[in-house]
């Protein structure tokens, strides 16, 4: 395993940074540093902090948890660990599938939207044509019985101007 930082290592335990570098600073001798100050943390490192942690869910304080020598934990194991991912081709596998799935139900939901707006499309085409032919039907009825009945049309009466501002009241004339 390679060196982890504090933000990593937080990341791992499922706390806080600050949580780590206090765990880490209670157990100065065991934990190191890099030259720039920072705590860096390997394996065996990790197993003793999800230690600390297992100990702290159990109602222990930090001055209550004594740490099992790191010499305990750096012998060397026969057995190699088992790997993060078993089995990466199947998992490669079904992240396509899922992708798949994701694009054929994206691509459902756009057709059937596009089908909707030609359907409303279409019944606005048909009410316009209808309102059309209801205009067209009007429009000669209206201008031969006016015409018959010696109607004639004036323009509509001047409107009077509109009232002048005065301060803050409106002087109506």
């Amino acid at each position: 395993m390679k060196m982890l930082k504090t933000k990593d290592a937080a990341l791992l335990l499922g706390v806080s940074q600050t949580t780590v570098k206090r765990w880490a600073s209670q157990y100065a001798a065991t934990f190191r540093k890099d030259p720039l100050g920072h705590y860096t943390f390997n394996s065996v490192d990790m197993e003793l902090l999800f230690h600390i942690k297992d100990q702290i869910e159990l109602g222990k304080t930090l001055e209550q948890i004594s740490l099992p020598s790191r010499h305990a934990m750096e012998a060397p194991s026969s057995a190699e660990p088992p790997p993060l991912f078993p089995d990466t081709n199947a998992l490669l596998f079904r992240l396509d599938e899922v992708e798949r799935s994701v694009r054929q139900k994206a691509d459902e939901v756009v057709s059937a939207q596009v089908l909707q707006h030609r359907t409303e499309i279409d019944e606005l085409r048909q009410m316009v044509a209808q309102l059309a032919s209801a205009l067209d039907k009007l429009q000669p009825t209206t201008s031969n019985a006016t015409a018959q009945a010696g109607f004639q049309f004036s323009p509509l009466p001047p409107s009077p101007p509109p009232a002048k501002k005065k301060g803050l009241f409106f002087r109506r004339q």
